[in-house]
């Protein structure tokens, strides 16, 4: 361990940083005299530099104990971190400064593996490296077909990872928070959650940015009845943005009758794409809601509000002209090719949905133009939040930018301030 000055860092943090301080009594009656013993939970510091308990995340991680705290440093971690079966803090002094990355080339190796705690402060960063992952022998595909439950290596094989992933039975009756964290993925979903039943899982003031196919949040219920019961997931004054896939958000249905989705969803601000081209949907989507072009028409008419359903955002559907929509897609597909994915953010998205391509608004497509995707194990749509067969919108909804995320009541009474911000198209 490297255990320098740890009282006067620590120290250092306290202004920028707010850790928990758990304790437990132990109390026993011995000569009729209660003897209560405190046991304070640790804090380590992780320092790239050496100035610290470890150098690195993953060492904190293997040493901490349960409701212990990781205190980062400024630094770029480069590693795969898997939190298994504990529930500990990891705190960074900044989210500007604390950066975890990988590459997410491998379905089984995120830059965050976790399933319980806190995270608050740092960004988290999916790599897309295009490196070829070297073939595994059938030793170490039986091991992992031996850990894996209801799935197989054959399947996962064909995946890219997350930036963060949450599927660990240690989730069930457990809360799982981020606050203030930039979630970044260059391949698949930003973050990927297999829900557990009595569990809570809030993102505040975190922004996900989707620079690949894979949507901001997908969200799926558990496949086995042991683990099984009500989720909630709140997202509080967040931002979701994506590049190029078309959906935000995707969420999925495979055990409804053993589970329910409690979804909350406040100030939480959109900026998506759409595509008049129907090649980037699935067909499979069975969302019940307007597809895009359904609302641009309701809006320009008035509709949305007079129905209480317009949200937040000044303008909902932003028809790009022929030469912006042009450019953007140019631009996408320099980044693509020169590997260099990231440079998507230098371009400001207007809140809202982003429509690229002429819209037809007399011809139905053949599939329909939504920014989530809902999936049911029935393929068919349901009677939840949005066609889902197992999730419903709670009452506090308010101030987002999509309709579908806003309660009706909530959308009338409470005031949002909205920031305009410009296309910002690449000239």
């Amino acid at each position: 361990m490297y255990r320098r000055s740890k009282m006067l860092l620590a120290a250092s943090l306290a202004v920028v940083l707010t850790a928990p301080n758990c304790g437990m009594t132990v109390s026993a009656a011995k000569n009729n005299t209660d003897i209560s013993i405190q046991k304070e939970n640790t804090q380590y510091i992780i320092d790239p530099n050496g100035a610290g308990d470890f150098l690195t995340i993953q060492e904190g991680v293997d040493h901490a104990s349960d409701g212990d705290t990781l205190l980062l440093f400024p630094g770029i971690y480069t590693e795969p971190v898997r939190v298994m079966n504990k529930e500990l803090n990891i705190i960074g002094v900044s989210k500007d400064l604390c950066i975890l990355k990988y590459d997410t080339i491998s379905y089984r190796e995120a830059p965050l593996t976790i399933a319980a705690g806190n995270v608050s402060n740092i960004t988290i960063y999916g790599i897309k490296s295009n490196v070829v992952p070297e073939a595994l022998t059938e030793e170490e595909i039986a091991q992992i077909n031996a850990e894996l439950v209801g799935d197989s290596w054959d399947r996962q094989k064909n995946y890219t990872g997350y930036a963060v992933h949450v599927d660990q039975n240690y989730l069930y009756g457990r809360s799982l928070s981020f606050d203030n964290c930039r979630i970044v993925s260059e391949n698949s979903h930003c973050a990927g959650i297999g829900s557990r039943g009595r569990s809570t899982i809030s993102f505040e003031n975190c922004e996900l940015v989707s620079l690949g196919s894979g949507s901001c949040l997908y969200l799926h219920d558990p496949t086995s009845p042991e683990v099984s019961g009500e989720t909630s997931l709140t997202l509080r004054n967040c931002q979701m943005t994506s590049y190029l896939c078309p959906y935000v958000m995707t969420l999925q249905s495979l055990l409804p009758e053993h589970n329910t989705t409690k979804l909350t969803f406040q100030n939480t601000q959109i900026r998506a794409v759409a595509y008049a081209e129907d090649d980037s949907y699935v067909p499979m989507n069975v969302n019940s809601g307007l597809d895009v072009e359904t609302l641009s028409q309701l809006e320009q008419a008035g509709g949305l509000y007079m129905a209480g359903m317009g949200g937040l955002a000044v303008e909902l559907v932003h028809v790009a002209q022929q030469e912006d929509a042009i450019l953007y897609m140019e631009e996408l597909e320099t980044a693509q090719d020169s590997g260099n994915v990231s440079r998507l953010m230098e371009i400001k998205l207007p809140e809202g949905i982003t429509y690229l391509g002429e819209m037809d608004k007399d011809a139905a497509g053949s599939l329909k133009h939504q920014v989530i995707a809902i999936y049911n194990r029935s393929n068919q749509a349901g009677f939840g939040w949005c066609g889902l067969d197992n999730a419903y919108l709670t009452p506090d909804s308010f101030g987002n930018t999509l309709p579908e995320m806003n309660a009706a009541e909530g959308t009338i009474s409470i005031p949002h301030t909205v920031t305009v911000v410009s296309a910002g198209f690449p000239a």
